[in-house]
């Protein structure tokens, strides 16, 4: 079965690995920017990473047989506002490349100054291109998460932002029920710290009015599980009787369609 992963750090991932992903029907992935840096970085570091991922990340997965595409942002941690300010003077002529369908992770975590007026920088820069986003918003355990995610919508209002162009990202089954009333896309991260692949399998088979709005991804996968979040969601489908064509529309057809990705 086939599938897109609508948010995969393949930078941080072994080819090896990617190329198994292929073989388990991988044909395309979005790349996006880390919304954290370990330590400090200047705005040099941000743009060679952006350069990486148009340029190695997406020849490489050619080379292992899958489409790459890349959303692009500026990490609200690990950046100071002055490098930030010179990334976002660059950051829209990146926006031109043809592989660029998205911007982010872009959003909240802890509901700092610096962070809320870097999404708001990013989100004015994504409404001029026309462009949807990716939305970090605190992981399923994070205690700020009742406070922060709803002050992204809010923000995502005041800023006159289309929230249909809105992937709302890393949900946690205690905020499914919030997240769907936004009127954006759901992101189901399947990762360690996030989601586990039998409770998205259970939520697409048992509320079947969400399965258009739902982006299954793996974010990374990795860290003591492996990198094959999205096939272990799909075989979890299956094993609970969803049928083909079902799990075909919600983790291949709904992502490529909603960042418009130009796969066959």
């Amino acid at each position: 079965m086939r599938f897109v992963d609508a948010h995969l750090h393949t930078d941080m991932i072994e080819d090896v690995q990617l190329q198994k992903l292929v073989m388990m029907g991988m044909e395309g992935a979005v790349i996006p920017s880390p919304h954290m840096f370990l330590g400090s970085h200047d705005a040099d570091a941000v743009l060679l990473l952006w350069e990486r991922f148009l340029t190695l990340e997406v020849n490489t997965a050619k080379t292992l047989g899958f489409e790459a595409y890349v959303s692009l942002s500026i990490p609200f941690f690990g950046v100071t506002a002055k490098d930030a300010e010179k990334c976002l003077e660059k950051l829209p002529d990146f926006l031109k490349h043809e592989r660029v369908v998205a911007m982010g992770e872009i959003g909240l975590d802890c509901g700092t100054k610096f962070e809320v007026d870097l999404f708001r920088e990013h989100l004015r820069i994504a409404k001029a291109h026309d462009l949807p986003v990716i939305l970090h918003t605190p992981i399923r355990l994070a205690p700020q998460g009742p406070t922060i995610t709803p002050r992204i919508l809010e923000i995502i209002g005041e800023e006159g932002f289309p929230v249909e162009k809105c992937v709302f990202d890393h949900a946690g089954e205690e905020t499914m029920e919030f997240r769907m009333t936004t009127g954006g896309m759901v992101g189901l991260s399947i990762c360690w710290d996030k989601m586990p692949p039998e409770a998205a399998a259970r939520m697409v088979i048992e509320r079947p009015e969400w399965r258009g709005r739902l982006i299954i991804n793996s974010e990374l996968g990795g860290q003591g599980n492996d990198y094959f979040m999205v096939p272990r969601v799909m075989l979890a489908m299956r094993l609970m009787g969803l049928d083909k064509g079902t799990i075909d529309e919600v983790c291949y057809q709904t992502p490529k369609d909603f960042f418009k990705l130009p796969l066959e």
